[in-house]
């Protein structure tokens, strides 16, 4: 009975789990390690503001859809105010990885490590050279991939079928923190707190 209880309980949170995944994928850049966008929590969000030749973090953080992540495609766009000091890569499935994310880049997990929660790719040591001059880091197409957009996810079926996915939101430089949500796009803020 106990081990029937226990094989219950699994399959519940696995289900459970899955269904907590969107239908499209979302890929953003935050001010933190923990993806937090709601500055009154203590996190960073997606809007810092240093002072000039002051430092700050990027790092690009990846939400799978409910057909889970195998790999993924984009291009990041920094403003002329910001310099790039340092690049860590850290997320330790990551097998294989061609271009940058500046000029275009392709990012695989190997095979069978499906990734199916939020992971984050890269984290960028930034320096600002401007002091309060709003700007934005932005997710862009990857410029070597057709059609466009070509923000991507490649899914976990059978021949890895490719699945647009959603920017969630830029690193705002020197914004006002707005009365509702900024930067997320083509979706409902109400229906993508809740992922957080």
């Amino acid at each position: 009975m106990v081990k029937m209880l226990l094989a219950v309980a699994v399959i519940v949170l696995t289900t459970s789990s899955s269904f907590a995944l969107p239908e499209t994928g979302y890929i953003g850049l935050f001010a933190d390690a923990t993806h937090d966008t709601d500055p009154t929590s203590g996190g960073a969000g997606y809007n810092v503001c240093p002072p000039q030749y002051g430092q700050f973090q990027c790092w690009i953080w990846c939400l799978p859809s409910v057909h889970g992540l195998q790999a993924l495609e984009f291009a990041i766009s920094f403003p002329p105010t910001v310099v790039v000091l340092a690049t860590t890569r850290n997320y330790p499935d990551i097998t294989m990885e061609i271009g940058s994310p500046d000029g275009g880049i392709s990012i695989a997990f190997g095979e069978g490590n499906c990734r199916s929660d939020w992971l984050w790719t890269h984290n960028f040591t930034c320096m600002s050279l401007a002091a309060g001059l709003p700007a934005q880091i932005r997710i862009v197409p990857h410029p070597g991939v057709q059609p466009m957009p070509a923000y991507q996810f490649a899914s976990c079926g059978p021949g890895y079928p490719i699945e647009p996915c959603i920017i969630l939101c830029p690193l705002y430089i020197c914004y006002p923190y707005p009365e509702g949500p900024l930067g997320i796009e083509q979706t409902n803020w109400g229906s993508i707190k809740s992922l957080f």
